[in-house]
C-alpha cells in the first residue's frame, strides 16, 4: 500500500485532537471518524500521538486534550482503529509501528515527535494480546547481560517503536514511553499523577538530586573507587547549583545509613521532593538490592527497597521526581507479577514517571545512561522527560559527551573489544523504557539566574551579582557558602561496625546513631551563611550564548560571612523566589579565599 493512501486510510478510521478539544473526551466516548472537512493538508501535524487499548479510550482521550491545552497537537487512537488498517482486531507490533512511522513522517521524522502508549504488555513477551488492556512490545534479538550466558534472554522493548527510520543504527528517532494500565483506575491515577507534577509549585524541591546507591560487591577496594568515581561525577558534571544528596548501601561509607532504616532512609529523602530521584545498584524484578552487614560470620541484608515498600512514598503536592532505576530487571513489565517500576506508577505519592530496566543490564552502559540523563535534565534541561530520555539513549551511540574518552578507557579493562561495548550498548537501547508520559513538561525554575562574586573588603564584606534575563523584582534571596561536594564540612567519626548488628541494644542504638549523624554530616556541604544587603540594580545589554543581542538585569548585595574561612576553594551558592513565591531561581559559583 501507498504512504498517502495508508495516511488516507487512516484518517477515516481514527480521531484527531488538535488546540480544541474534542467534544466526546467529556463523556468517556471513542470517536474513530475526523470531521469531515478535516483533511491532512489543512490539519496541522500531530507531534503527541496517544496509542490506547481499548478499554482505556476514555483516559486517553482526556490525556490527548490535556495536551493540546498545553499546545501539542494530539491524535488519539485505539488498536482497533488501527486494527481496521488490516482488517484485524489485534494488530502486530510491525502494524502499530507502521501506523506511528506514517505518522511521524517515515524516514524524515518531525522533530519533537511522541507517543505515549496506553496500556500493559502481554506477560513473557508474548506476541499473542488481549488488545482491551494491552500493547504488545517487541521481543528483539539482543540479549540481555545475565553474566551466566546459559541463562541470558531477548531483550523486549518499546525502543522498537521509537526506531523508525529504516535503517541498521537501532537508534530511537522519536520518544516513546508506557502507562502500562490495565484498568481505567490506573490510567487515570497516572494520568492525575502527571497533572499533579506539572501544577505543582516552584520551591526548593527543584533544586534536589536525590541519589542512592546499593553495594557493588566486587571487593572493597573496587567499591571504594566506584565510590570515589560517583563523587567526582557529582562533583565534575553536575552544575553546583543543585544540591546533590546520597545515600549508600555500604557500612564502610560515610554516605551509609543504618541498615535497619535504611529502606526508610530512601523513602524519607524521597518524600522531600526532587526533581531526579536515581537509584545505582543490583535490582530484581519487585526489588532493590539488599544493605549487607557481617555479623558473627554471617552475612545479614536489610533490603533497600521492596515492592511492599513502594506505598510509603508519601511525596506532598505534586514535588513528584523522575525515577532512574540503573539495575537489572525493575522494568520487567512483562512479568506476571507485575515489576516495580509498574508498582511506583500506579502509587499516588511515588515518583511521576520511572526509567528501568526490562531485564539484566551492565554496570558500563548503566553508567553512560545515567550520566547522559542526568545531563540532559540539569544542563541542557529538555522541555520533555521523553525528549531527556531519547537524548540521553542516542548517547550511548553517538559518543557526543565530552567525557567519553575517559570512560571508554576505564571500561576497556573491563571490555577490551570496542565491538562488544558498542553491542552492548545497542543492547542498552532496547533494555531502557520509559515507565510514564513522553510528554510530561519536566518541571525547571522559571527564574534562570546566574550568579557572580566581586571583591572582598578588609571588613570582610563581599560584592554579589545576581544577573537574569529575566525581570527581576522584589527578589527574595538567600546567599551560603559550601565546600565542594569532594569534601565534608563537618566531622564524620568513627564507630564499631560489629555494634550495629549487637545483641546490646544500647550498643545497637549508638551505633546507629552515629551512623544517622555522618550521613547527615555528609550530606550537609554548608559552611557558613551570609548576610546580604541590596545595594541596587541595573538593566546591561548583552549576547546570548549564540552571539543574539540581550537585556540582562542585574542585582546588587553586599555580603558580609557570619564566620570566617580558612583559605581554600568553595562553592557560593543562592536561592532565590519572587515576592508572590510563583518562580524561583538557584545558581552557584565557584569562589577562592586567599592566605
Amino acid at each position: 500500500m501507498k504512504k498517502t493512501t495508508l495516511i488516507a486510510a487512516a484518517l477515516a478510521v481514527v480521531c484527531m485532537f488538535t488546540a480544541t478539544p474534542n467534544p466526546s473526551a467529556q463523556d468517556g466516548k471513542t470517536d474513530e471518524k475526523p470531521a469531515t472537512d478535516t483533511t491532512a493538508e489543512e490539519a496541522p501535524p500531530t507531534d503527541y500521538l496517544v496509542i490506547a487499548a481499548n478499554d482505556l479510550a476514555g483516559v486517553a482521550e482526556d490525556w490527548g486534550n490535556y495536551r493540546a491545552g498545553h499546545g501539542r497537537v494530539a491524535k488519539v487512537v485505539t488498536l482497533s482503529a488501527i486494527g481496521k488498517l488490516t482488517d484485524t482486531k489485534a494488530p502486530t507490533s510491525v502494524e502499530i509501528k507502521n501506523f506511528i512511522a506514517n505518522e511521524a513522517g517515515n524516514d524524515e521524522p518531525r522533530e519533537g515527535f511522541q507517543v505515549l502508549l496506553l496500556g500493559d504488555c502481554p506477560n513473557d513477551s508474548s506476541d499473542v494480546y488481549d488488545p482491551k488492556v494491552e500493547i504488545p512490545w517487541e521481543l528483539t534479538k539482543y540479549m540481555d547481560s545475565n553474566p551466566d550466558a546459559s541463562r541470558r534472554e531477548r531483550v523486549p522493548t518499546d525502543n522498537f517503536y521509537a526506531d523508525i527510520v529504516k535503517d541498521a543504527d537501532t537508534l530511537p528517532e522519536i520518544a516513546v514511553g508506557r502507562i502500562p494500565a490495565r484498568t481505567v483506575e490506573q490510567a487515570t491515577l497516572a494520568f492525575n499523577k502527571v497533572k499533579a507534577y506539572e501544577a505543582a509549585k516552584q520551591g526548593e524541591w527543584l533544586r534536589n538530586l536525590t541519589f542512592f546507591a546499593g553495594e557493588g560487591r566486587f571487593g572493597e577496594q573496587i567499591d571504594k573507587m566506584l565510590e570515589g568515581l560517583f563523587i567526582s561525577f557529582a562533583e565534575e558534571t553536575i552544575d553546583q547549583a543543585y544540591a546533590v544528596r546520597m545515600t549508600y548501601a555500604n557500612i564502610n561509607s560515610p554516605y551509609a545509613y543504618a541498615p535497619s532504616k535504611f529502606s526508610d532512609k530512601v523513602i524519607e529523602e524521597a518524600n522531600a521532593g526532587a526533581v531526579l530521584l536515581c537509584y545505582l545498584g543490583h535490582g530484581a524484578h519487585d526489588r532493590l538490592d539488599n544493605m549487607y552487614v557481617e555479623a558473627g560470620g554471617k552475612r545479614v541484608r536489610y533490603p533497600i527497597l521492596a515492592s511492599e515498600d513502594v506505598d510509603k512514598f508519601n511525596i506532598p503536592d505534586g514535588k513528584l521526581p523522575v525515577m532512574m532505576i540503573i539495575a537489572c530487571e525493575t522494568g520487567h513489565m512483562d512479568h506476571a507479577e507485575g515489576c516495580l517500576a509498574e508498582k511506583i506508577c500506579f502509587t499516588e505519592k511515588a515518583p511521576v514517571a520511572v526509567i528501568a530496566s526490562s531485564r539484566d543490564s551492565h554496570p558500563y552502559s548503566n553508567t553512560l545512561l545515567q550520566k547522559a540523563v542526568t545531563h540532559e535534565m540539569t544542563d541542557v534541561r529538555a522541555e520533555t522527560l521523553g525528549q531527556a530520555f531519547l537524548d540521553g539513549k542516542r548517547e550511548l551511540i553517538l559518543a557526543e559527551d565530552a567525557d567519553r574518552a575517559r570512560l571508554e578507557m576505564m571500561a576497556f579493562f573491563i571490555i577490551p573489544k570496542k565491538a562488544e561495548r558498542d553491542e552492548l550498548n545497542r543492547s542498552h537501547l532496547a533494555l531502557y523504557n520509559l515507565t510514564g508520559d513522553p510528554g510530561l513538561r519536566i518541571q525547571y525554575p522559571k527564574l534562570d539566574l546566574g550568579l557572580s562574586v566581586g571583591k572582598t573588603d578588609e571588613d570582610g564584606g563581599i560584592s554579589l551579582t545576581i544577573h537574569s534575563e529575566s525581570i527581576l523584582k522584589e527578589l527574595q534571596p538567600e546567599f551560603w557558602v559550601e565546600c565542594t561536594r569532594s569534601s565534608h564540612a563537618h566531622e564524620v567519626k568513627k564507630f564499631d561496625k560489629g555494634d550495629i548488628t549487637s545483641d546490646d541494644a544500647e550498643k545497637r542504638a549508638a551505633a546507629e546513631a552515629v551512623i544517622a549523624e555522618n550521613h547527615a554530616n555528609s550530606n550537609d556541604k554548608v559552611l557558613v551563611k551570609l548576610s546580604a544587603e541590596f545595594e541596587g540594580q541595573a538593566e546591561t545589554a548583552g549576547k546570548d550564548d549564540e552571539g543574539n543581542p540581550m537585556k540582562l538585569f542585574e542585582l546588587f548585595y553586599r555580603g558580609k560571612l557570619d564566620s570566617p574561612l580558612e583559605p581554600g576553594d568553595y562553592i557560593l551558592k543562592v536561592f532565590a523566589q519572587d515576592s508572590k513565591g510563583e518562580r524561583c531561581g538557584f545558581a552557584a559559583t565557584k569562589f577562592e579565599v586567599k592566605k
